[in-house]
């Protein structure tokens, strides 16, 4: 063969080699890519199912920022495809080059975003970030055709466009995400405050190495040089980056549970504090001293000794009290509490049982007789003036004085009887009265006497319900009511519970009682939905804790409410917390039921009983109501305000509705809504008045709260 023709051939094989070889590293590349795709799709859907989970807002600014790459990779993926066909539409790879900047710059832009938004906990105002996205999306589009020089790689292909590239522009853009994160991660001593500056500064010195490369890199790759080695760096690098987020968002799930734990811990203490002591001398309340004096009843029959129980009333308090104020009342409160126990004996217990009533226990009486003078020295002493900014202010003083075991043994009893004995002084103008054992005979005489009204009562309809309205903030409407017992009594008047139903349920005279008064509500809340065109209403009645621990307790709700044609789901139960732990897990099984049956159960006075957390999640129960003497504090103290918030918040994310009583004006309910209450009740919205008063109400199309 000639020489010639052999160089000729040697000529063709090493043209065509050359070109197998560019076609080859061509086809690496755009494999390359799509896999550079898929795995920024894959980012942006596990940032998103993050985001869903634990709503962080820079999540979806980072999920954008992956989409953006995603469809960049794509593009150039396409754009390289298109640079090997002959036919390529000029008009489709300019297009292609414009997507394809377009996503790139975007990338960078939702990159720094999420950061920012990351490091200052603040969200970026709508308007700003989507005025940045067109920005962004325009000068992307006029890059192409006005920056062609720039940063420009001819491609290992005859003829093929060449393409802007800017690595430097997203370099940028990691290494001011990377500084957000530190200075926003560098106070906290974990594995994030480390690794995530790290992967971010990483990656922006790789870009600024592709971008240094020469000849320069392809534009599509500027994450990815067109060597595979380069490629696999780049992957690399952003599967780094992913942990390291992954880790973070971990790390900040975990400080957000431990922070829960401490508000939980910090609710659960105050809880008990509240519970136990009254929030405006920090004295002992009374279920408090009914703890106590049991103590004390107890070690005194042990030891053959004598405890004191002096219930003190303070005359005339109202009205001193509005002439000062509440706050200067309290302080004057604590001032005449300092005062009593500055003259008391050091083993006294003092605590405050009322507005203004104190109760003092005095653990070692011994002589009966010597104990009475020196209460009565004490009181005697307590009832001088007080000053108060710059004033004088007279108190009188009341006492009422009994004695363990010789009145009685049992504490309720023991500070009932005190209190009964101080009411009688004052009345007569007393300093001092003290019980008398004698009194006995009578009481016995009268109980016989008031089982003979309440069955009376009973068979005669004299017991009827008030209603007071329960309203809904996110619907503000009335949205059902409470069913409040009363006592229409021939001879006394309207009675509340509190001066019969203990005594009802002593007599057993409560299970009748009852039966009528869930009937009664009952029928009333038929009567409501049958006649008014209505939105569904609920009934909330109270049950106590002989009814709660009745085993045929919910057969007999499902024939009361068959019979009135009353839907279980309108029937609110409300049980104290008292009332659940008596027996607990017989407690967990009759909600159970409850709930099974339709009905919804409500926890009421929460924060006066154990107000146990962990009981609380247990229960499993639909509502739970504050106490009011959580709302009363509102106005005056931040702290309150901020536990309230803290406990609203814990019950929502156990699944139930918040429902706040005894809300009385408007400042309160603004409190309530800033703290997120579901349901508010009290007497800003109605006292409890008979079902006729709320008629007009009802009959109004719009129950809506002004």
């Amino acid at each position: 063969m000639p020489e010639v023709q052999v160089q000729a051939l040697a000529n063709l094989r090493h043209t065509s080699t050359k070109e197998d070889d560019n076609l080859n590293q061509i086809e690496t590349i755009i494999a390359v890519l799509a896999g550079q795709t898929a795995f920024g799709l894959l980012l942006a859907l596990f940032l998103i199912v993050f985001l869903l989970e634990f709503h962080h807002r820079f999540l979806f600014y980072w999920a954008l920022s992956c989409l953006a790459l995603a469809v960049h990779y794509l593009s150039a993926a396409v754009l390289l495809h298109s640079s090997q066909v002959p036919e390529a539409i000029p008009l489709s790879q300019g297009l292609h080059q414009s997507v394809m900047v377009a996503g790139i710059s975007l990338h960078a832009l939702w990159l720094v975003i999420g950061a920012w938004v990351a490091a200052s906990n603040r969200p970026l105002h709508q308007v700003l970030h989507w005025s940045l996205v067109a920005l962004v999306t325009v000068i992307a589009a006029i890059l192409p055709a006005g920056w062609g020089s720039l940063l420009i790689l001819q491609l290992p292909v005859p003829e093929a466009p060449s393409i802007s590239t800017m690595p430097v522009l997203v370099a940028t853009a990691f290494v001011i995400a990377g500084f957000f994160l530190w200075r926003s991660l560098k106070r906290f001593p974990l594995l994030s405050s480390r690794l995530v500056p790290i992967a971010f500064g990483l990656y922006a010195v790789f870009l600024v190495l592709v971008s240094l490369t020469s000849p320069p890199l392809l534009p599509e790759a500027l994450l990815l040089s067109p060597t595979a080695n380069l490629g696999l760096a780049g992957l690399l690098l952003q599967v780094l980056i992913g942990f390291s987020i992954v880790v973070w968002l971990l790390e900040i799930e975990r400080r957000r549970s431990s922070h829960a734990r401490d508000k939980a811990r910090n609710a659960e203490e105050r809880l008990t504090r509240l519970r136990m002591n009254d929030p405006a001398t920090g004295l002992p309340n009374r279920r408090q001293l009914q703890e106590q004096l049991a103590v004390e009843v107890r070690a005194a029959s042990s030891k053959r000794n004598r405890v004191a129980v002096l219930a003190i009333g303070i005359e005339r308090f109202r009205v001193v009290s509005q002439a000062l104020g509440w706050q200067k009342s309290d302080q004057l409160l604590l001032k005449l509490s300092q005062k009593l126990l500055a003259l008391a004996p050091r083993d006294v217990i003092l605590g405050r049982i009322g507005e203004h009533e104190f109760l003092m226990i005095l653990p070692n009486a011994g002589n009966r007789e010597r104990a009475t003078q020196r209460i009565h020295d004490i009181l005697t002493e307590g009832t001088g003036p007080i000053e108060q900014d710059g004033r004088k202010v007279y108190l009188k003083l009341s006492g009422g004085l009994c004695f363990a075991p010789d009145d009685h043994i049992d504490a309720v009893a023991l500070i009932r009887m005190a209190r009964q004995t101080q009411a009688h002084a004052a009345t007569v103008g007393q300093l001092l009265e003290e019980c008398c054992p004698e009194h006995g005979d009578g009481e016995s005489h009268n109980l016989l006497e008031l089982e003979q009204e309440l069955r009376a009562g009973v068979k005669n309809k004299e017991f009827q319900l008030h209603f007071q309205p329960l309203v809904s903030i996110r619907q503000r409407r009335i949205t059902g009511f409470e069913g409040l017992l009363r006592w229409q009594h021939p001879k006394r008047g309207l009675l509340t519970p509190g001066s019969f139903l203990h005594e009802a349920t002593r007599l057993d005279v409560l299970n009748q009682l009852e039966d009528d008064i869930l009937m009664q509500a009952l029928s009333q809340l038929s009567d409501w939905q049958n006649e008014l065109s209505l939105p569904p209403l609920s009934m909330s009645i109270n049950l106590s804790a002989q009814r709660f621990q009745q085993r045929e307790l919910v057969t007999k709700l499902d024939r009361f409410c068959q019979k009135t044609g009353v839907k279980p789901s309108g029937l609110h139960l409300e049980i104290t917390e008292s009332t659940a732990m008596q027996d607990f897990e017989a407690g967990l099984d009759t909600i159970a039921r409850l709930r099974a049956l339709g009905c919804k159960v409500c926890l009421d006075d929460f924060g006066t009983g154990y107000s146990s957390l962990s009981h609380l999640r247990r229960l499993q129960v639909d509502y739970v109501k504050l106490d009011r003497s959580f709302i009363k504090n509102l106005e005056r103290d931040q702290h309150e305000r901020d536990m309230i918030r803290a406990i609203v918040d814990l019950i929502h994310s156990l699944g139930m509705t918040v429902l706040a009583e005894g809300v009385e004006d408007k400042q309160q309910l603004g409190y309530l809504i800033h703290c997120r209450v579901d349901v508010v009740q009290g007497y800003l919205f109605g006292k409890p008045q008979p079902a006729e008063a709320y008629r007009g109400v009802l009959e109004r199309p719009e129950l809506v709260l002004g």
